[in-house]
């Protein structure tokens, strides 16, 4: 009969889990993986979310605080940095999807090399 192992390692063998990167840090390592694609998804999100902010103020969305005196493109732009991290968790979804697109993954698989660090 063999003896019982446990299923927790003893005390101090275990190392602590890795510090999870920053938003920052995982966005310069997708920059590293999809290059231009990445660029172009968040400035193509950061587009439509800064003009759909604007045509809401524009359309009688009554912003307060802050942003009330700057002006429809002003406060359009300081409510697209405040949902900032959703459009960050948008680019980390969207890019590897458009990725899989054949000619996409073709070009990046081509041009791999001009923007690897």
């Amino acid at each position: 009969m063999k003896p019982s192992t446990p299923d927790i390692a003893p005390p101090g063998t275990t190392t602590p889990p890795a510090a999870k990167p920053s938003l920052m840090a995982r966005f310069k390592t997708l920059l590293v993986e999809y290059g231009p694609l990445a660029i172009a998804v968040n400035y193509l999100i950061f587009g439509l979310v800064i003009v759909g902010f604007w045509a809401a103020i524009r359309a009688g969305f009554q912003p307060e605080g802050t942003g009330a005196n700057v002006g429809a493109w002003g406060a359009a732009y300081i409510a697209s940095q405040a949902v900032k991290p959703i459009r960050l968790a948008a680019v980390f979804v969207l890019t590897p999807l458009i990725a899989r697109i054949p000619p996409v993954g073709r070009f990046i698989e081509k041009n791999k090399h001009k923007w690897s660090f």
